[in-house]
């Protein structure tokens, strides 16, 4: 199960079976790790800001945590894998436009 982590609304959704994608073709603007756990690879995204966003996939054992330095733009369809991307002040809501 997902920790309260998947909640956090620092980030949004974009896609429960999809891959990000971002303007650069995928050649590389991201951090690519290896056997992290969902709440690792959330929060390297959360805290340091010249991330995007994140992408987190299982593949039998093996976990892939994508953390994005481009915009992300949109998904592709890929099973087994999420796309989170870092939402701006506007998208966190009315409570935290002061920011």
């Amino acid at each position: 199960p997902l920790s309260a982590a998947a909640h956090d609304p620092s980030f949004l959704l974009l896609s429960t079976s999809g891959v990000c994608r971002t303007d650069d073709q995928n050649k590389g603007n991201f951090d690519e790790l290896w056997g992290k756990s969902y709440t690792a690879c959330h929060d390297k995204a959360l805290y340091a800001t010249y991330f995007t966003g994140f992408e987190y996939a299982v593949d039998g054992k093996k976990s892939r945590c994508k953390l994005f330095k481009g915009p992300i733009l949109s998904t592709l369809p890929v099973g087994g894998a999420r796309c989170y991307k870092k939402a701006s002040k506007t998208e966190l809501g009315p409570h935290k436009k002061r920011l």
